[in-house]
Formats: C-alpha cells, structure tokens, sequence
C-alpha cells in the first residue's frame, strides 16, 4: 500500500496558514490602486478619492473574508441554501448602501464625477446611481451588475480559488483519515494474534496448576476471565450489569490476594441482575482500583476496605469505603476520579455522586439511573 506519510494539505502549519489569509489582502489592495472600476480616484480626487478607495479595499476584504471563513463553512458546504440566500442578499444590499453613500460624499467633497466626460461609463452610472437612490439596485440590472463589478468581482474571483483549495484540502484530509482507519484495521487484526496467544498460555498454566495449586489455578482462571472481558466484550458503548459486576468480583479477588490477611474485605455485589440492565464499561472499576491502590497498597499494617453495590429497579447504589493511613492522608480528585466524572456526567447527567474524605477514611456513594438493553438502543439511535 502506498505511505501517505509525506503527504501534506496545501500550506499546511502556522506559516502556510497565515500567509493563505494575508495574501488576498495584499492582492485586493493591488487590484484596487492598479485597475478596475476605481482607477484614477486617487489621482482625480486626492484625499476624498483615496479615502473611496481604501473604503472599498475594507469591503472587498470584509467580503472574502467573511464569505470564505464563516458564510461558506457555515452554509454552503453544509449545502443550508435558503440560509445562505438570505444572508448573500442582505450582504448586498448593505454593499450597495455603503457604496451609494461613499459616491455621494465623494461628490460633495471632490465634485465626482467631474473630468470623466458627459458620455463616459462612469457618468453614466453616477446619474443612474442618483436617479434611483439608495435602493436602486432592486429596480436596476444596470445598478444590479455595476455593484457587483465594484465590490464583488474581486472577492468572487479570490473566493473561486480558496473554494478550490478547501476542496483539495478536504479530499487530502478524507484521503489521510481512510489511509489512517486502514493502518489502525491492520494494527487491530495483527494485535489479535497476541491475545490469543496469551489466551493459550494461560490455559496451559492453569492445566498445569489446577491439580498441585488450585489457588493458583483459580487466579490465572480469573486474570483470563478479566482479560478476556476487556479484550473482547467492552467494545460496545454499553455491556451488561452482571458482567460488569463479575469484573469487580474477579479485580477483588486477584487484588485481594496480594494483600493476604492485613486486609478486612467486605463485597456485597447482586448476584445476578439479568441481560436487561446495561451499564458503561470500566464507570465503577476505577472506585474499587482508586480504594486499593490508596487504601490497602500505602500501608503494611492492617486495613479496611468495603465493596457494595444495591440495584432496584434500574437504580444502581454503589459505595465503596476503605481506611486510610495515617502518615500519608489521600487527596480525592486524581486523575483517575476526574476522569470518571467527566464519564459520568457525559452518560448520566442524572447520577449522584458523593466523596467523602475523613482523616481516617474515605467514602463514595454513587448513584446510577440504569437503562434497560432496549432504552440504551434506542438512545444510541437518536444520537446518531
């Protein structure tokens, strides 16, 4: 398969970027005081007619700008059109009331039209301008195309290229994001190998020790059973309560061992709750991990430590509460609890979370709305 490494969108990074925003500018600006319709203001008119002249370098650029990086993105490639309709007409007519105001001033000030000939272009459209007034565009095609020749044309040729550029960079984005979910499908079926492997061992360990160590045998039962649960059945955005359960038991009993008899534990968890209560994956293991590893880990004298979990109905009560040592006091909020709230308020705004810090033990109540297989369906189909 061919790399994409070295492929890179147009002007890409900082620099490019920049320089794609402040070249139109640049180039509007040159367009305005070398050509177009208002050659010779300047020169004809001085001060007033630079002042038209710079006025309209600030619509020409209001305008690409404008368009190019709010109007466009907002409803032209979202394909909104009757939005996009609306706004464009206003545009113009506002264009075209900036336009008639600057003309008369200049008028006033300067004598425009004066030094173009009774028969010139520009006369011409100065009296038009005149006859129909402010509004004149909504009942003049010469009005009409003469505002857009003045404060359009430019934008609208600079706009044709940055929508070409926009499209390139899409079809470069689109391009690199299938390249990169195809090397993430090559990694994912390559890492299948070494599960599967381990999978082997550890079976091949518990044959050996079922008989000599039936200790020994039941942890590497239950270490499998929890790799095999995260590997292979937590891919979906929900998995059932019962089996989120049986993780917790097995974490806890694999956990418990390590601790030997310095640890009084109590587990309370519902034996069985049924296929149809669903959960998030992982949203109460963190509590149990945060409760070891704080509670029992920092310490070599005996500790406490109580895992319980209640369902009715669809109501989950889960607190876990354990000792701490007296010489290192443990702060809440950790990476781990941060990161399980901000989950928590995600999947269930309606959940209740209590911490509770005492000098000599640590407390958290959480409370669940769970929702039935047939709920989470039908949630997970409405966001999408």
């Amino acid at each position: 398969m061919h790399s994409l490494s070295n492929v890179s969108l147009p002007l890409r990074g900082r620099i490019g970027q920049f320089l794609a925003r402040l070249a139109p500018l640049a180039i509007l600006y040159l367009l305005l005081r070398n050509d177009g319709p208002l050659l010779g203001l300047t020169e004809r008119y001085g001060t007033p007619g630079q002042f038209v002249t710079y006025g309209q370098w600030g619509i020409q650029s209001a305008i690409f700008y404008g368009f190019g990086y709010w109007l466009f993105p907002r409803f032209l490639y979202q394909f909104r059109p009757f939005a996009l309709l609306i706004i464009l007409l206003t545009t113009y007519g506002l264009v075209y009331v900036a336009n008639y105001v600057g003309f008369i001033a200049l008028h006033e000030t300067a004598g425009f039209p004066s030094g173009y000939g009774p028969n010139s272009a520009m006369t011409q459209n100065w009296k038009l301008l005149v006859a129909k007034g402010p509004l004149g565009l909504f009942v003049s095609l010469p009005l009409f195309i003469w505002n857009f020749m003045l404060s359009f044309a430019y934008p609208s040729l600079l706009l044709a290229f940055k929508a070409l550029y926009d499209n390139r960079s899409s079809q470069l984005q689109n391009t690199r994001l299938q390249y990169q979910n195809t090397q993430l499908e090559l990694k994912y079926l390559k890492s299948q190998v070494n599960p599967h492997f381990l999978f082997n061992v550890l079976n091949s360990i518990y044959a050996l020790t079922e008989e000599e160590s039936p200790r020994a045998a039941q942890m590497v039962q239950q270490l499998s059973g929890m790799m095999r649960y995260a590997l292979y059945e937590t891919a979906e955005s929900f998995v059932p309560l019962q089996k989120e359960l049986q993780f917790i038991r097995d974490y806890v009993a694999l956990e418990k061992t390590r601790a030997a008899k310095r640890l009084d534990l109590t587990l309370e968890l519902p034996d069985n709750t049924g296929e149809h209560l669903q959960i998030a994956p992982f949203i109460l293991i963190t509590f149990v991990e945060n409760a070891f590893k704080h509670g029992v880990e920092n310490t070599s004298k005996k500790s406490w430590m109580r895992v319980v979990a209640q369902v009715d109905g669809v109501i989950l009560r889960l607190e876990v509460a354990n000792s701490k040592p007296a010489t290192q006091p443990v702060k809440p909020g950790g990476l781990g609890l941060e990161n399980v709230r901000k989950r928590l308020s995600f999947l269930y705004p309606a959940h209740k979370l209590q911490i509770t810090d005492e000098p000599a033990e640590f407390i958290v109540r959480l409370t669940i709305p769970l929702s039935p297989v047939q709920a989470v369906g039908s949630q997970m189909n409405a966001s999408l």
